[in-house]
């Protein structure tokens, strides 16, 4: 049993991502919001693997979380495209890569899904659109952007040393 767990980490932890999706701990909130859990988990795994992996992964990522939500608006276009971008930091030489830079490819990929998503909505509802809801959203980015960059180092050092040994 022990050795399959070992070979099939990887997705052991792919699938905890649903999990964290609904059940956020509170004490991981900035006012009410939740970090983005599939960015902290995409950047490792599309790093060490590439971009067409990043790719694939990241079109699951946005099937999973899109089953996952009723709305019309979908995570894939975001997430696709942080999975290439982050494959694509390792054709770069990015050894010296420390993990207060985590952070900051975190923030900068939850900041790329989160505006493509309220992209969506806003493109979509832009008659009905008022201005309170624009700054609630603005807000609510910007604090999505900041505790996913806050827990990024310690998230992704850890998913990077498991992804590294296997």
């Amino acid at each position: 049993m022990k050795k399959i767990i070992n070979k099939n980490f990887s997705l052991l932890t792919f699938l905890f991502i649903p999990f964290l999706f609904f059940g956020n701990p509170k004490f991981l909130t900035l006012m009410g919001v939740e970090p983005y859990w599939a960015i902290l988990w995409l950047f490792p795994w599309s790093y060490i693997n590439g971009p067409f992996n990043g790719f694939l992964t990241g079109l699951a990522l946005g099937i999973v979380l899109d089953s996952l939500n009723s709305d019309f608006y979908t995570h894939i276009p975001g997430l696709v495209a942080c999975g290439i971008l982050f494959g694509r930091l390792r054709n770069y030489k990015f050894e010296s890569i420390n993990i207060f830079k985590y952070g900051l490819f975190c923030a900068l990929g939850s900041l790329i899904c989160n505006f493509l998503y309220w992209g969506q909505i806003f493109f979509n509802n832009y008659s009905d659109m008022n201005i309170l809801l624009v700054s609630h959203r603005i807000k609510t980015i910007f604090a999505q952007v900041f505790i996913t960059g806050i827990l990024a180092p310690i998230v992704c050092t850890w998913l990077f040393n498991i992804f590294k040994k296997k």
